[in-house]
């Protein structure tokens, strides 16, 4: 089913690929964190903010295979493309690659066990591609075997960070800053930043196009609704709740999905850490709790995170989803791989949680009611 929802989108996509007789270019829209500039015989690429509060950004230089290198540009990393082999350590850009076309070009995982996109699944049951971390950390010797174009990964700029010592074992790496993104179209327009690794920019651009339109014409369905139902997000851990803040990621989906998020008035773009007693406090006006953990699938289980939710109002109402529908055989959840990039689908399953009936009986592709 899976492959099928994203075949047909993709359909249009190709069709407009197959009538493109210019250059590939893309121009970004929606991101704030990266660019691409085109210049005689070959790209620039900037990244421009990998982190919260990074000093510098990245700058990848991306050039024909078989031509010369480019001279007199400084950049931390030069690429041939298109790719041939790659290594992603993060799930949420394998989709983007198997998209483009490229699922083949992936060779190394960082987890394969959290791996969902079909194509990939059937690479690492075939052992075509292998998982590249030890002790949750890269393997480096492993990974220097599989000869890659390029390492996708990302940086947290703290002592987790990984992408300096592969740098320095001499492995092509590219770090890639979509998570910083405040809104769900603009951490998917990265896909025009993959794209352009494997000379792709103007199937990306139509891809990304259709994937906009359908969101908008979600988002305006939402607009139109007469009620907006009070919206909770996540879930208490060791006696804190870190809700998203007003201006983040999350509360922009709830927003165009026609919700009233509860802290929508916070000006963060991140998370806002607050005792549990004072998000208990307000969740009793809450309608709908969305992704309270992954972990729950009843409310018994909600229970046991804290006996004070068994009294919230909207336990009776069935008013708990979590994004769980769809898990990889070790857990992973696709909502943050296949779901980065389709926001359109996240946004379908929202409103339809939101605003029953609104969407007809158009069927759920990440949310899952907690219920029994």
């Amino acid at each position: 089913m899976r492959r099928i929802i994203l075949s047909v989108l993709a359909c249009g996509a190709i069709g407009a690929l197959a009538a493109q007789t210019g250059p590939q270019r893309a121009v970004v829209s929606y991101a704030a964190g990266f660019s691409i500039e085109y210049r005689p015989g070959y790209k620039v690429l900037g990244v421009k903010s990998p982190w919260p509060g990074a000093k510098r950004g990245f700058t990848y230089v991306l050039y024909r295979r078989g031509e010369p290198r480019p001279a007199g540009v400084e950049a931390d990393g030069f690429f041939e493309t298109p790719l041939r082999r790659v290594i992603t350590f993060s799930t949420t850009y394998i989709p983007q690659i198997a998209a483009l076309g490229e699922a083949d070009s992936i060779v190394g995982v960082d987890s394969a066990s959290f791996v969902s996109t079909p194509e990939l699944r059937t690479r690492i049951e075939s052992g075509a591609t292998v998982e590249t971390t030890r002790n949750w950390s890269p393997n480096l010797e492993l990974m220097i075997s599989l000869a890659p174009d390029a390492v996708f990964t990302y940086g947290m700029g703290n002592e987790w960070d990984a992408h300096s010592k592969m740098k320095e074992a001499g492995l092509p790496v590219v770090v890639n800053g979509d998570w910083n993104e405040a809104s769900p179209l603009a951490r998917a327009e990265w896909l025009k930043f993959i794209a352009a690794f494997y000379d792709k920019e103007a199937f990306a651009s139509s891809y990304f196009d259709s994937i906009v339109r359908e969101y908008e014409r979600v988002r305006a369905l939402a607009a139109a609704a007469k009620e907006r139902p009070r919206v909770l997000a996540d879930g208490p851990f060791q006696g804190s709740w870190t809700v998203p803040g007003g201006k983040s990621y999350m509360a922009r989906y709830i927003a165009d999905a026609g919700g009233l998020y509860l802290w929508a008035e916070d000006g963060g773009t991140g998370g806002l850490a607050l005792s549990s007693e004072k998000v208990y406090e307000r969740a009793l006006g809450a309608d709908i709790w969305l992704n309270p953990s992954i972990a729950v699938r009843s409310r018994a289980d909600l229970a046991a995170l804290d006996p004070r939710f068994a009294a919230l109002p909207l336990m009776n109402r069935g008013g708990v989803w979590n994004d769980t529908r769809r898990l990889s055989p070790g857990g992973g959840d696709d909502y943050f791989e296949s779901g980065i990039m389709r926001p359109d689908l996240v946004l379908i399953d929202l409103v339809k949680i939101f605003h029953p009936g609104l969407l007809g009986d158009r069927p759920f592709t990440y949310y899952l009611k907690v219920d029994g």
